[in-house]
């Protein structure tokens, strides 16, 4: 990694994640609102990259707005350009949720679960909060709407354009060893969702410092410590 692209990186303390989201620990209530409004998007987008670079793939997160390109309408998070191994050539419109042990609704996981529990706990969340298996779409509307396509930014339209949904909670319909995941929807539009869950993929690793690219996580804190220096 050259000196511009590593000034971009920041180093995350994976178990000090884990723990101040998913176990809601003493040092987290009060804050997780906070910290998450300053860093949350980015890393998940972040740790998205991480996972599929380690697959062979070149990604690259985008900042160009993710919009139907009407004035109004629904508004997504992040473009994602994503180059595979085996050729295929992908543009994710992605929609980036930072729900957490923290979030309404959610539930505690501890660092030290189980590989069933938490396979258990993935799939409960998926089929008893987020999926309706019926009606093979999102419960909520605001991940639904990642299924409303979107324009993409000049200079893309031939890629293939997939929805894709970044989840901080543990989640999904298959085991505690699947972290990227497809499910067939009942959109005209796309007939396939992918759905990554950062924090199954962090529990997966054995690294304890992991360095993610977040530039404008990066600019974000020099900002704060211009402001509040330490020294």
């Amino acid at each position: 990694m050259d000196a511009a692209a590593d000034a971009a990186t920041l180093t995350i303390d994976r178990l000090a994640l884990l723990q101040f989201l998913d176990e809601k620990s003493a040092d987290s209530i009060g804050h997780v609102t906070g910290i998450v409004n300053l860093v949350g998007e980015d890393l998940n987008a972040a740790c998205f990259q991480h996972y599929a670079e380690a697959k062979g793939a070149n990604i690259d997160v985008m900042w160009q707005p993710v919009t139907t390109g009407k004035q109004r309408g629904p508004r997504l998070d992040r473009w994602i350009k994503a180059d595979w191994p085996d050729g295929s050539k992908t543009l994710y419109q992605t929609e980036i949720k930072n729900w957490s042990a923290h979030s309404f609704g959610g539930k505690t996981l501890p660092i030290g679960a189980t590989h069933q529990e938490i396979t258990d706990y993935k799939q409960k969340r998926w089929y008893g909060t987020h999926w309706n298996s019926k009606a093979l779409t999102l419960n909520d509307r605001g991940c639904a709407k990642v299924l409303v396509p979107m324009r993409p930014p000049p200079g893309l339209a031939s890629r293939t354009i997939l929805p894709l949904l970044i989840f901080w909670e543990t989640i999904g319909p298959a085991s505690a060893d699947i972290h990227l995941f497809s499910v067939a929807t009942s959109s005209p539009d796309f007939p396939e969702l992918s759905v990554f869950s950062v924090s199954s993929y962090l529990r997966s690793l054995k690294e304890t410092q992991l360095r993610l690219v977040m530039p404008r996580v990066v600019r974000r804190i020099r900002a704060l410590n211009r402001m509040f220096p330490t020294k």
